[in-house]
């Protein structure tokens, strides 16, 4: 494979022989992926690292159980490369129609009525999600949000993460897990098919129609915790907003104790584990907000 742009390309004309390629642009990198657009309608998703190459498969399972039963858009993949390493690995899709909603402009939409249809949108979506039946998602069935795996991140967060925080943040993040490991009712929850990732840069928006139109991403997609992605939102839109999602989805707000441990502590050390152990420009910054919060 070559290097950039012309990489991408190359690699895009041996999964695709048959598709003219016109035009090929960097479109949007994110945290774990890169995407391509190519001829101004079609969306080529990179993984950057093994682990997303590996979970290809199992994204490509989800989103084929759960799709017709979804009320957004969701990716279609019609070309794509399971088999190789980062570079050559990567999944083809029709672009969807909208634009990543990110909380700069969620905060400019003055109108309630607009923010009610954004919350019912949302709420319609993950509610239809979580009620996948699990025995048609052809995934192992082992959830991803279970005590021995809590315990099981938290052990690699004492081994990577802890070096870098004060001892005031070391002894606030164990006392957060303490709490949440040692209360067996935080895991008295029903476990369901959730998209794992959910906010802004995976949530699509139309402003011309005024609502949410699709949802991209589900990499992080798997069995485990509703509240992993009423957190998401949270993170991203604040709690004023998953209030209103809540009319819709009641269970939101039954869910305050988890979507507040993911949001204020969980979610910011599992993105400074991935920031050092992948060495990227983040890391320094993760680590400050996390000394910052103790």
């Amino acid at each position: 494979m070559g290097d950039g742009l012309e990489g991408y390309r190359e690699s895009i004309a041996a999964v695709c022989p048959e598709l003219g390629l016109e035009t090929v642009e960097l479109f949007r990198a994110g945290q774990n992926n890169q995407l391509i657009l190519v001829n101004s309608g079609l969306i080529f998703r990179f993984p950057k690292y093994g682990k997303g190459v590996a979970g290809l498969r199992r994204e490509h399972a989800i989103l084929s159980a759960a799709r017709p039963r979804l009320p957004l858009a969701t990716p279609e993949y019609i070309y794509h490369n399971l088999d190789d390493g980062v570079g050559r690995a990567l999944v083809g899709y029709r672009k969807l129609p909208g634009s990543p909603l990110w909380p700069e402009d969620f905060r400019r939409i003055a109108d309630e009525g607009t923010i009610d249809r954004l919350a019912a949108d949302i709420a319609s979506f993950l509610q239809a999600l979580h009620a996948v039946p699990l025995e048609t998602v052809d995934i192992p069935p082992e959830p991803s949000d279970s005590p021995a795996v809590w315990r099981e991140m938290f052990a690699r967060f004492e081994q990577v993460v802890f070096p870098r925080l004060t001892a005031a943040a070391r002894a606030w993040t164990t006392e957060q897990f303490d709490a949440f490991l040692g209360d067996d009712e935080q895991f008295a929850f029903d476990n369901v098919l959730r998209h794992g990732d959910m906010g802004s840069s995976n949530t699509l928006y139309s402003a011309q129609e005024r609502r949410v139109v699709g949802m991209i991403d589900f990499g992080h997609a798997g069995i485990g915790d509703p509240a992993v992605d009423f957190a998401g939102l949270y993170v991203c839109f604040g709690e004023a907003f998953i209030r209103r999602c809540a009319r819709v989805y009641p269970l939101m707000d039954l869910c305050w104790d988890r979507i507040r441990f993911y949001a204020d502590c969980a979610f910011l050390l599992e993105d400074a584990l991935f920031c050092i152990e992948h060495e990227t420009e983040e890391a320094d910054k993760v680590v400050s907000e996390i000394n910052r919060r103790a």
